[in-house]
C-alpha cells in the first residue's frame, strides 16, 4: 500500500480497512495501527493549523489539500480543539 498524499486518500484508505475488518475480523489489530497512526498524522496537522492561526498566516498544508486563499483572522475564529 503506498502512502496517502492527502486527507482524502488517508479517509478513503480508513474507510477500506474498515471493510477489511468487517470482512476479516482478524485484521482488527492492523487496522488498530493505522487508524492510531492516522491520528497522529491528523493531531500534526492541527498543531501546524493552530500554530498559523496564532501567527495570523494562511496555512500551507498540501496534505490537506487545496485552500480557499482567504487570511485566517485570529480574532473571528475560535482555536481548534480537541
Amino acid at each position: 500500500m503506498r502512502t496517502p498524499k492527502d486527507v482524502t486518500e488517508l479517509r478513503d484508505e480508513l474507510l477500506i480497512a474498515f471493510g477489511m475488518v468487517k470482512d476479516d475480523p482478524r485484521r482488527a489489530n492492523q487496522v488498530k495501527e493505522m487508524v492510531n497512526a492516522a491520528g497522529k498524522v491528523i493531531g500534526t496537522v492541527k498543531v501546524q493549523l493552530e500554530y498559523c492561526l496564532l501567527r495570523n498566516e494562511q496555512p500551507d498544508i498540501p496534505f490537506m489539500g487545496k485552500t480557499s486563499g482567504k487570511q485566517l483572522n485570529a480574532g473571528t475564529r475560535p482555536a481548534l480543539t480537541a
